[in-house]
């Protein structure tokens, strides 16, 4: 007899641009793996962290990977084949402001001193002139107006409360240190393009994103994986994706050539970009496997199973987490890693699924990823 069906959850990382179209590019290729009746749009709960949560939100509103794969492939226009400036605009009168207005403030800073009777320390410049700018180089609010405007425009559900699937999306209060569930009882009356903003605030990079008189940040500051949410909602099979992994720069194996002389390097010769992207890559590495580790023995009635890509791809690690340009061949990459992954690993993959009530087959583990619009030119919208 077929087993019965469990709660499933799909959860998808953070990684910017980069990590989002890796997750496309997996997401299709695992709908190759299923039969009938069930695909990456079927999931009872997702969840997604930063960037993986504009992936969630399409998927929960039922939107096939495999469309959204063939509209990026072709440049047609979709929510999440957006150009660099409907996300990215430094704001450059708050930038020229602060710098203009820094002399008055440091006056002013003077007098509150002089007026407090306090002790000037040479140490404390630093602070002091870091008070005056921003707390990011760019605003979220571009970002936030591009999600909701194409939301509604192609038809995305942007309610929490109208989709048929759970959809949780993390994200971390700045001046309370706590973590805000979006999309649960408490945290539901707001747009969910509102809360894919508040959780893609990268610290530094990105100013917090303001709502309700509450600063939010990146959903990835804390927590890696946030598996608890979907634990304690009941998910008994849990599908992880996970694009961002450190880069093992194995010199007999792998090489890590300098942009600039196409030698191959040692992540510190590509300096402070690279050496801090893997830095918070090792990071990532060392949450998920703790989370892995703790759930699996708190939970052991619980499956997950993880894809990601391996530590050998190059491709992956040279392109920036917010790269643009890339993320057609990054997406690809994806697909064709996974599809590898579910040949070599199937007897495992099925088993799981089979034993949570969801049937798998091989038949099409060999497809083409789907073809895009041959005359990408026409920049047609995409009809989901």
């Amino acid at each position: 007899m077929a087993a019965a069906r469990s709660k499933t959850a799909l959860v998808l990382t953070g990684g910017g641009i980069m990590g989002a179209a890796y997750e496309i590019g997996a997401m299709t290729a695992l709908d190759r793996l299923f039969a009938r009746g069930f695909s990456s749009r079927r999931f009872d709960i997702y969840l997604g962290v930063s960037a993986g949560s504009v992936i969630a939100t399409l998927l929960a509103g039922r939107i096939p990977a495999d469309g959204l794969f063939s509209a990026i492939s072709s440049n047609r226009r979709s929510v999440f084949n957006w150009q660099r400036h409907d996300i990215f605009q430094p704001d450059w009168r708050v930038l020229l402001r602060t710098f203009g207005e820094l002399p008055r403030k440091l006056l002013q800073v003077r007098r509150n001193y002089r007026h407090n009777r306090w002790v000037f320390n040479p140490r404390d410049l630093p602070h002091l002139l870091f008070e005056q700018f921003p707390a990011g180089v760019f605003s979220l609010e571009p970002m936030q107006r591009y999600l909701c405007r194409a939301f509604d425009t192609e038809g995305v559900c942007d309610d929490f409360a109208a989709l048929r699937s759970e959809l949780y999306i993390p994200a971390y209060d700045l001046d309370r240190g706590t973590r805000v569930v979006f999309g649960s009882q408490e945290h539901r009356n707001l747009h969910i393009c509102q809360a894919i903003t508040a959780s893609c605030a990268i610290p530094l990079f990105f100013r917090p994103y303001a709502i309700d008189g509450h600063s939010y940040v990146d959903g990835s500051s804390g927590l890696a994986t946030h598996l608890d949410i979907v634990i304690e909602r009941g998910a008994r099979l849990i599908v992880l994706v996970n694009p961002r992994v450190p880069f093992d720069n194995d010199p007999e194996r792998a090489c890590l050539p300098a942009l600039s002389s196409g030698r191959c390097s040692t992540v510190a010769d590509l300096g402070i970009l690279f050496a801090w992207e893997q830095t918070q890559r090792i990071e990532a590495r060392e949450k998920l496997r703790q989370d892995l580790g703790y759930y699996r023995q708190k939970h052991p009635d619980v499956d997950i199973l993880v894809i990601e890509p391996g530590s050998d791809e190059a491709l992956l690690f040279f392109q920036g987490p917010m790269s643009s340009l890339a993320r057609t061949q990054v997406m690809h990459h994806g697909y064709a890693l996974t599809l590898a992954g579910l040949h070599e690993n199937y007897r495992e993959f099925a088993d799981v699924f089979t034993r949570h009530g969801i049937t798998t087959s091989t038949k099409h583990l060999d497809a083409p990823p789907p073809e895009g619009d041959p005359h990408p030119e026409r920049n047609e919208p995409f009809n989901y």
